[in-house]
């Protein structure tokens, strides 16, 4: 299984034809319309086994790129249907269509719609897991630490379902942006164009309430799913003390949780220095996020 690190800058278009297609004993749907709001065509790809004889979980993969880009990747839900497991990839609003809550209130629209549609795929609708990577992490971190939050919730489609989730992983996600600037990095996370400002509307300094909200910090309590984070020593984009917070808080709520540290890894788990291996490495991490779900979601396949 090959970990993809969302960079891509696309999103969900308007008039999209679901596709199907088979490879070997996978089926891929994509461009499936999970939610239409305010007439934007929300997306997401399914991959699942075709041999399905009973319900297995589901994992759902929120895809980075600072909430101002990327995309879903089949791939990703793809090499979840391979473990044994319905794999989805899903797209949300940007922060050039529309800001937080909007894009957080799409992917628990997409937790409820898996749950709706649970027969149809062979899902046990009580055994969803969800991660991603930098902004997909952060939002896989707040749908495991929010559910039942109203504000978070929004009022879009499938409502008699719950959007709560069973198990995280989170890869390098922020959590309180107004400690990003805590070490030097690559980026200014104050300034008016930082990737959190735009996703909040205005420069985050001004806007400590909003923060706070968008934080996974502020929504955790002792019956939070368990939450594997996995982050990059030398990360320069998001600094590790970001995943130290969420891990902290996590133990002191008594949540189930684990922190991997990957030595010399960057964001995106990209080497520190050119001539520096990771460790773990790709594949050690990917097995990491299997492991962490086949346990948790009690799937083996």
């Amino acid at each position: 299984m090959l970990l993809i690190v969302d960079c891509a800058d696309n999103s969900a278009g308007e008039g999209i034809e679901p596709q199907k297609q088979s490879l070997e004993n996978i089926v891929i749907e994509r461009d499936v319309v999970y939610s239409t709001v305010d007439g934007y065509q929300l997306t997401l790809d399914i991959a699942y086994r075709k041999d399905l004889q009973t319900p297995v979980p589901a994992i759902v993969h929120i895809h980075g790129g600072g909430w101002r880009g990327g995309s879903k990747n089949s791939n990703r839900a793809k090499a979840f249907a391979e473990q044994g497991f319905v794999g989805i990839s899903i797209n949300y609003r940007l922060s050039g269509v529309a800001i937080f809550p909007a894009g957080v209130h799409d992917c628990k629209t997409a937790i409820r719609w898996v749950r709706a549609h649970a027969e149809k795929y062979n899902i046990e609708s009580n055994r969803i897991g969800v991660t991603g990577s930098s902004a997909g992490g952060h939002l896989s971190a707040l749908l495991g630490t929010s559910g039942g939050d109203i504000y978070l919730e929004g009022t879009g489609d499938y409502l008699d379902y719950s959007s709560y989730v069973q198990a995280v992983v989170d890869h390098f996600g922020p959590t309180n942006f107004l400690r990003m600037n805590d070490q030097p990095g690559r980026i200014d996370h104050d300034s008016p164009d930082s990737p959190e400002s735009q996703w909040l509307g205005s420069p985050i300094t001004e806007l400590p309430d909003l923060v706070k909200k968008a934080n996974p910090i502020t929504y955790i309590d002792k019956n939070d799913p368990p939450t594997l984070i996995i982050h990059g020593e030398n990360d320069e984009s998001v600094i590790i003390s970001q995943s130290e917070l969420l891990y902290n808080a996590l133990k002191q709520a008594r949540v189930e949780t684990k922190l991997v540290y990957v030595k010399n890894g960057d964001h995106g788990y990209k080497p520190s220095q050119p001539d520096a291996a990771i460790s773990p490495n790709r594949e050690e991490i990917n097995t990491m996020e299997i492991e962490w779900f086949k346990s948790v979601l009690g799937h083996k396949k």
